[in-house]
């Protein structure tokens, strides 16, 4: 074979290779536009979540142009209520919603609800931080829930606003502790981000709960102390503890999700879904989870529906303040909402009023037999004092004389004569005073100068000392 012959040979069989090599098919965009609505303003995690939504899909051009809409207020109610109440749906639209929407449905006992719109996907889970000041005296999860057992009221909590997954987070830490809500101060920051962050730098024993990227991502993160993460397991990218590792076992999460109208065409909520079915697996949309330390949930399609139902009774029975759903409670506020509940409420105030009458009069009259017995104590002693020579109790005027002259020995005023005198009878601190028309705490103090001029440490062995001699 010669060698054009040869030549030709070659080309031949690299172009039939040519044709065996598959082409990659390149994917025309779903839509030419999507609006994505945001609940809230710029720079929470609602809004961060459509930011890196919209840059996926045009780095990946599923979409050509997003436009993001915020409409902020009321914890995502606000913005909720106006996607819900479209009417004519022109263009792809799709809302981010997020646990925080479903606290904000349980706190304000909302008439429009998240599970009133079709789930397409959940996002993202997200890792909820609970941070310090970098000079605060608490150091670790140990320290803080020691701070909760001992003192609740001290702490003062920061979050987002009300009922946002930040607040739940802190109920849910106080049910596993047995502690009521009314002794733990939540102050709400609607639309959370910086201001949060802000005020946590720059307040006195605050405790602040946010989503990492937003503790990661502030400007003065070094003036904060991170103590732990609330999610199951260790998130990549992220140098903390989760409070299981702490020792304190509990785990909630949050996480944002995308959702379509039911109002829209069947044939646009589809081509939603496929959107974001090709979102999920890009290697763009990848690169932004990574990049806000998000993770990708496990049932993204599939399980989004069963997770916003359970976690929807999970916010309100955490928000509610209550250990779980009982039939007991249930059936109570059934009552309350019913339309005798005034005279229910009517029929609580005067009992309590009878029994706070009640309880005050049984006082009364125990105070008045224990001061009875004080002043006639008194009495007694001022008589015993006053009297002269043996006669008064022949029987035990000499014991009572040698006790009188060994504290006169001591140099007890006469105050103090009579104070030791009712100590001996037994007569308590408050039974004294009340004798004596004076404060406990003077008795207390009067009775350690009796001990220090006695030399005798304590009361029972200031007794102890006229054991042998008294005879009351």
């Amino acid at each position: 074979m010669g060698e054009e012959a040869k030549l030709r040979f070659l080309k031949i069989i690299c172009a039939l290779a040519l044709l065996l090599v598959p082409v990659p098919s390149v994917a025309a965009p779903v839509f030419d536009r999507l609006v994505i609505i945001v609940p809230a303003s710029a720079g929470g995690g609602f809004d961060k979540t459509a930011q890196s939504v919209a840059a996926a899909l045009k780095a990946e051009d599923i979409v050509r142009t997003v436009e993001i809409r915020r409409s902020p207020g009321a914890g995502g109610l606000i913005g909720l209520a106006q996607f819900e109440g479209q009417t004519a749906l022109t263009e792809p639209t799709i809302f981010i919603g997020g646990v925080t929407i479903l606290g904000s449905e349980a706190e304000n006992h909302s008439t429009v609800s998240l599970v009133d719109l079709e789930p397409v996907c959940q996002l993202t889970e997200v890792a909820l931080a609970i941070g310090v000041r970098s000079d605060s005296p608490i150091h670790t999860v140990g320290d803080l829930i020691e701070a909760m057992r001992a003192d609740p009221d001290r702490l003062t909590w920061i979050g987002g606003s009300p009922g946002s997954a930040d607040e739940v987070l802190l109920w849910a830490m106080a049910s596993k502790l047995g502690i009521a809500h009314d002794h733990f101060r939540f102050i709400a920051v609607p639309g959370g981000g910086q201001q949060v962050l802000d005020r946590l730098t720059n307040g006195p024993q605050f405790v602040a709960i946010r989503s990492y990227e937003e503790f990661a991502s502030y400007p003065g993160r070094g003036k904060l102390r991170l103590l732990a993460i609330s999610t199951a397991n260790r998130f990549p990218g992220i140098a903390l503890p989760t409070l299981r590792e702490t020792g304190f076992v509990l785990v909630v999460t949050d996480w944002k999700g995308a959702f379509v109208s039911p109002k829209a065409p069947k044939a646009q909520r589809l081509a939603i879904n496929l959107v974001f079915s090709r979102l999920l697996a890009s290697p763009a949309w990848a690169r932004e989870l990574a990049a806000q330390n998000w993770r990708a949930p496990r049932n993204p399609q599939d399980g989004f529906k069963a997770k916003i139902a359970a976690d929807r009774q999970m916010v309100k029975v955490l928000l509610s303040g209550s250990p779980g759903d009982s039939r007991w409670g249930g059936g109570l506020r059934d009552l309350l909402v019913r339309p005798w509940r005034y005279a229910l409420l009517g029929f609580a105030i005067a009992a309590s009023l009878a029994l706070a009458v009640a309880w005050q009069r049984r006082s009364a009259k125990i105070r008045a037999g224990e001061l009875k017995r004080a002043l006639d104590a008194l009495n007694e002693i001022r008589a015993q004092l006053s009297s002269k020579g043996d006669d008064a109790d022949p029987d035990n005027a000499g014991e009572r004389t040698a006790i009188a002259r060994q504290m006169e020995a001591w140099g007890l005023s006469s105050a103090e004569l009579e104070i030791g005198w009712m100590i001996l009878k037994g007569l308590q601190f408050k039974e004294i005073a009340a004798a004596r028309g004076t404060s406990e705490r003077t008795v207390r103090q009067q009775a350690q100068a009796i001990y220090a001029k006695s030399g005798i440490p304590n009361r029972s062995e200031f007794s102890a000392h006229f054991l042998e001699d008294l005879r009351f």
